[in-house]
């Protein structure tokens, strides 16, 4: 989910103020996903330069300079998060970079044993790499939250409940991360499942309609 200068400088927004500005932005965003839908036979850069033109813009002319990078960074992010065309142009453009994340075609067998599913709840502190460079995130957990603790010192705080033998929720509550808190809103939710365990990390499965994807939860020792 990173930033690159290359998207950015492509990218450099909406239709009238709503009470919820929040879910007036998602609605602007969605109609930018239609936007790259209906130009598909396009070039990468053409494709971005109408959503640009049309949507992004006129967004940001609403606002002081002095936000644009906020706002700008909430359009990206979020857009990354409701938009399947976009995400593929991310795939194109700025692929995974470590092995610790996986797509996949199909969903994987299920193999985890109850006794590692033990294992996995009597554990309460782990950590994951970030897909698209590496960097460490640590993960803590108790009965009913899910804390994330990036490099720069910031952290995201999550509702944390198991639905099922080997699947967990997550809802988003508050981050002061840059990514996290623009790609997520309150009250967003994730599934997760437990794959398998291999060494030191269990395999965990993520989700969504148009995506199935796999990466390394590691035990922190």
């Amino acid at each position: 989910m990173r930033n690159s200068i290359s998207i950015v400088s492509l990218l450099l927004s909406t239709f009238l103020y709503a009470q919820n500005l929040s879910d007036t932005t998602d609605q602007m965003i969605d109609k930018m996903c239609l936007d790259l839908k209906k130009n598909e036979t396009l070039s990468d850069s053409l494709k971005i330069e109408s959503i640009n033109q049309k949507f992004i813009l006129p967004y940001l002319a609403q606002f002081p300079d002095s936000e644009h990078e906020d706002k700008f960074n909430h359009i990206y992010f979020r857009l990354q998060k409701r938009c399947q065309h976009f995400k593929e142009f991310l795939q194109r453009t700025d692929p995974i970079k470590n092995d610790s994340w996986i797509r996949l075609d199909t969903r994987p067998n299920i193999t985890i044993s109850e006794s590692e599913i033990n294992n996995f709840k009597n554990n309460n502190q782990f950590y994951y790499l970030e897909y698209d460079g590496g960097e460490k995130i640590i993960v803590k957990t108790d009965k009913n939250f899910w804390i994330e603790t990036f490099v720069d010192g910031t952290n995201s705080k999550l509702h944390y409940k198991w639905i099922g033998k080997n699947k967990f929720e997550l809802e988003f509550i508050e981050s002061n991360n840059t990514i996290r808190k623009n790609f997520s809103k309150k009250g967003d939710r994730y599934i997760y499942q437990i794959i398998n365990k291999e060494d030191n990390f269990y395999w965990i499965l993520v989700e969504s309609p148009n995506e199935i994807v796999k990466f390394k939860l590691f035990v922190k020792n």
